[in-house]
């Protein structure tokens, strides 16, 4: 059915994850699909603002995430998907990366937000994926 999975993972908040990661390993399995996991580290893009890091501090963030996601796909995952690591505005590049990687799923976690009824609501990275995205979104709770 599904060739390419994408799974975005927030790993400020992995508990997502723990959702979407299983439901996505069960379509893998079932289709023989491809999967890529990703997160989105903060952009440093502004002169200002990267002026405050250290030089390799993107470098060094990006070589821990990778690691983290690593840890995570094989704890969540019969076969290790494709790792990505991108850096900028979250659902942008989620978009992107979707496009570029011809993603035919997108399969999002949602974590329940601090508000009445706030467990039927998707944040908004969430919301703007599930909006634009040019594939199928999966909303794993």
């Amino acid at each position: 059915m599904f060739q390419r999975i994408l799974v975005p993972v927030d790993m400020s908040s992995p508990e997502a994850g723990l959702r979407s990661c299983p439901r996505a390993n069960e379509m893998a399995e079932a289709w023989g699909s491809q999967v890529q996991i990703m997160t989105v580290l903060p952009g440093f893009s502004m002169p200002m603002v990267a002026s405050y890091f250290p030089k390799n501090a993107m470098e060094d963030m990006r070589a821990k995430m990778t690691k983290d996601l690593e840890k995570l796909a094989q704890e969540l995952f019969t076969t290790m998907p494709e790792i990505n690591v991108r850096s900028g505005k979250r659902a942008h590049e989620i978009l992107e990366e979707t496009k570029s990687w011809n993603a035919d799923l997108i399969v999002f976690g949602c974590r329940p937000k601090d508000v009445l009824g706030g467990e039927l609501m998707l944040g908004s990275c969430g919301t703007t994926v599930a909006e634009r995205a040019v594939c199928s979104v999966l909303v794993a709770r």
